[in-house]
């Protein structure tokens, strides 16, 4: 037995070097990047920005595969099930993953068991805009109006268990107000023509695609779910600073890869990866698109999925949510 274990212990003595140079030399052939929505979208957009960054240092191309359908989880469900090699990466986002688990009956796949965490590379944030032909002015005057009027007021998403669903109903929770839900199942534009038309009196969008309807005055901003304020919206107040702290829905991205990748190369990527994301370059460009550049350790990004999917199971077993 003694012997046995020498021998196992020259093993992996031998093997570590051999897994740190393979790491030096990863990647030798392009990266493939899921993304799990259509080619156009923010998610698209950070993954080209991002794989141009990493290309630049590799020397290797980062080819973008878009798979969408079924809210992202027919790209999800594609990168769970690839090779485990660090050759292919994963754009998540909260739909597919820390939302779907709870929303869903059925998901082909388990994001924990499934996937390593890698990096955050990105975070948004969300803005609740109002029409222009309500007279609330502040997030407590249209507290104010709802509670007036229970019922009478509603408010536009882009699909049940989206996003914009999901944070609408934590702030109606936390507001303890009373709004009808009206989908439009789609895209943003939908319900933000439905927002300026007035047939919707709110809705809650992430600030890159609300930033040029406020700054127009098409919609009227009352409050953003940021730590504090945006350069890009400086006179709308936080939920906390409207008396709202609890409203802390961000949009993030992040990259994951199959569970089984060597933990040498999900190092290896992490660290490249945060190289990336340094970049000037890069923050300028999320910038200008109402996102802050970000990178997480694999161990910090996986206490805030974990934080994440908490938050989200919690408010759709209230709501009582569940899709087949």
């Amino acid at each position: 037995m003694k012997i046995c274990g020498f021998i196992i212990a020259a093993l992996v003595l031998a093997v570590t070097p051999l897994a740190g140079a393979w790491a030096q030399d990863f990647p030798a052939k392009p990266v493939r990047f899921v993304v799990p929505y259509a080619a156009g979208g923010s998610g698209d957009l950070l993954a080209r920005l991002l794989g141009e960054k990493l290309s630049a240092l590799w020397g290797q191309q980062v080819v973008v595969d878009n798979k969408p359908g079924a809210g992202g989880m027919i790209g999800t469900e594609f990168a769970a099930r690839a090779d485990a090699d660090g050759y292919t990466l994963y754009l998540a986002t909260d739909g597919p993953l820390t939302i779907a688990a709870s929303l869903h009956r059925h998901v082909p796949y388990d994001w924990k068991r499934d996937f390593a965490p890698v990096s955050m590379i990105a975070v948004g944030y969300q803005v609740l805009i109002v029409s222009p032909k309500l007279p609330a002015r502040t997030l407590q005057e249209f507290v104010a109006l709802a509670k007036d009027q229970p019922g009478a007021l509603n408010y536009a998403s882009i699909g049940i268990g989206t996003a914009p669903h999901l944070a609408a109903e934590l702030f109606k929770s936390l507001a303890r107000v009373d709004l009808a839900h009206v989908p439009y199942r789609g895209s943003s534009a939908q319900a933000i023509t439905a927002l300026i038309a007035g047939d919707v009196a709110m809705f809650m969008v992430g600030t890159s695609t609300a930033v040029p309807f406020i700054a127009n005055g098409n919609v009227r901003a009352l409050a953003v779910t940021a730590d504090k304020r945006l350069d890009s919206l400086p006179d709308v107040p936080t939920f906390a600073e409207a008396g709202l702290p609890g409203v802390d829905v961000h949009i993030w991205f992040a990259v994951l890869v199959p569970a089984a990748t060597p933990p040498v190369i999900v190092r290896k990527l992490n660290a490249d990866i945060a190289r990336a994301v340094a970049d000037p370059d890069y923050h300028k460009a999320l910038e200008v698109r109402g996102f802050k550049a970000q990178s997480m350790s694999p161990e910090e990004l996986a206490a805030f999925l974990e934080k994440d999917y908490v938050k989200f199971r919690d408010l759709i077993g209230k709501l009582k949510l569940q899709v087949d």
